[in-house]
């Protein structure tokens, strides 16, 4: 069988078995009643997406990411309905817009963190390379900035500001379309994986991506998303200095009243989820398990 096939099968597997011992209900009546679950996509259809939020509305609460960062702060959840969800988005993505008409539908406001360097151009996203494989991508999140540059460079020519024919993020028309449905706030100018930029890269990234968005979409921007998860307690350090008032990570998990706000947890979603899989990721097995099994490949890789 095709390893990817294979995969996918034990995936879907695991989700099958989760859904059918009722661990879903579990976790979501006993674990997530009083704690907020941040959920994070990518470039999830429309046709996914409204199932999953058919879903979240039969069982949860949607409420936004700011009325779970004013809980924390405040230190008060009882503002806060039991089983909360924040729905949230990284990058940007074109399809995101298709989106639109479920936001409204079913009136929730999500957030889309953006780069702010690749919407509104025909710049490409580094990681959707043609040709780059998963192995590649994994590599290039390890090494640093300028390495993987270079690497990208050599493999296709590819520059953070080159302007391709066809477009992979949001443009302006878009956005100002959907800002009263949606809050946008900074995901980096060009996703770097910040602990391995330079100190100056760093806080260019951070600070310049809310200045970009801020004079884009004439907004307040208090809220940044690390790309691919990534940070130390210098970019937490940087987040702080430049008026954010909160940091979503990729760390899995709910956050609490002692939820740090520049670290907040999430739960990752498969974009092309099926019913029975996103009612298992919802639990976070599936997750962890995925972070286990890629942890040990890429340690016996090295």
């Amino acid at each position: 069988m095709n390893p990817n096939r294979l995969t996918q099968f034990a995936k879907n597997l695991i989700a099958f078995v989760i859904y059918f011992l009722g661990i879903p209900w579990l976790v979501r009546e006993w674990i997530c009643r009083n704690k907020v679950t941040i959920l994070l996509y990518h470039d999830v259809s429309s046709k996914v997406f409204e199932k999953h939020i058919k879903y979240l509305i039969r069982n949860y609460n949607i409420i936004s990411l700011e009325s779970l960062v004013t809980a924390i702060y405040n230190q008060d959840f009882t503002v806060l309905s039991k089983k909360s969800v924040v729905i949230t988005f990284d990058d940007g993505h074109i399809d995101n817009f298709k989106l639109l008409p479920i936001f409204h539908k079913y009136s929730i406001r999500p957030t889309i963190y953006v780069c702010t360097q690749i919407i509104n151009t025909h710049r490409h996203f580094w990681f959707k390379i043609e040709g780059l494989s998963k192995k590649e991508k994994e590599h290039l999140k390890r090494i640093p900035n300028e390495q993987r540059i270079i690497y990208l460079r050599d493999l296709s020519n590819f520059e953070p500001k080159i302007e391709y024919k066809d477009r992979q993020a949001l443009n302006i028309d878009e956005l100002k379309q959907m800002m009263d449905s949606v809050d946008f706030q900074p995901h980096t100018q060009t996703h770097p994986i910040l602990p391995n930029c330079t100190e100056l890269d760093c806080k260019q990234e951070i600070l310049g991506s809310k200045t970009d968005l801020e004079l884009m979409l004439d907004l307040d921007c208090l809220h940044f998303s690390y790309p691919n998860g990534d940070y130390t307690e210098r970019e937490i350090e940087f987040v702080k200095e430049c008026g954010y008032r909160s940091a979503r990570t990729t760390d899995i998990g709910w956050n609490t009243i002692n939820t740090s706000p520049y670290t907040l947890k999430a739960i990752p979603i498969t974009d092309s989820a099926g019913y029975i899989r996103f009612c298992a990721e919802m639990t976070s097995i599936p997750q962890r398990l995925a972070k286990i099994v890629n942890t040990f490949l890429w340690r016996r890789v090295k």
